[in-house]
């Protein structure tokens, strides 16, 4: 019969056992874990390339879609659009045209890149401006990588070439994209020819 020195070996022994199962069963966990992120990344980032050629393609579309038209396109890309326009729709000058399509295409885009395939678009037609809205109800994490803030850049720069602005931040119901299009400008006024698309 063994006493309890012959029992501590074997107890430490089983122990030891437990505990490299533990850690084994812990690491495969991780392991899941990960492959689960990089196959939900790997989804997104597929979903948010075929928005992007949906929007790219429907720009390009003869006769040019109208800003609403462009966000309706974006339900063939897999978003779900709630689409509200103000005001009377207007011909739109070349200039606010293209920044306004842009804007929609990029703000639209990093609807999907934050996870969520559900988004609001408001088109304000003012006496002297466009107003372009996009909200969605998942407030996205810190403009953390270079295409993020490349994306919201190059959207504040498309604003301020025609004299416009954008700003870009989380509000009571999610995360908002707002931009103020003026139908004319300074810039208009003084450019000695027309301006064209590859001005921008």
């Amino acid at each position: 019969m063994l006493g309890l020195g012959g029992l501590a070996p074997q107890i430490l022994a089983a122990a030891g056992l437990a505990f490299l199962g533990v850690v084994v069963i812990v690491a495969a966990l991780a392991r899941r874990r990960r492959h689960r992120g990089a196959v939900a990344a790997s989804a997104r980032a597929e979903k948010v390339s075929r928005l992007e050629r949906v929007l790219l393609r429907a720009q390009y579309d003869y006769p040019r879609p109208s800003l609403a038209e462009l966000a309706q396109s974006a339900r063939k890309g897999g978003l779900h659009i709630r689409l509200h326009v103000a005001g009377a729709p207007r011909e739109l000058p070349d200039p606010v045209d293209l920044a306004g399509m842009r804007i929609v295409q990029e703000a639209l885009t990093n609807v999907y890149r934050h996870g969520t395939p559900n988004a609001t678009v408001v088109l304000s037609y003012r006496p002297d401006q466009l107003t372009v809205t996009v909200e969605n109800a998942l407030k996205p994490k810190p403009l953390t990588s270079r295409g993020e803030r490349e994306g919201l850049a190059m959207m504040r720069r498309r604003a301020g070439r025609i004299g416009g602005s954008v700003s870009a931040g989380s509000f009571p119901g999610g995360w908002r994209v707002y931009a103020e299009l003026p139908y004319r400008s300074a810039r208009f006024a003084d450019s000695p020819r027309p301006m064209r698309a590859s001005d921008f």
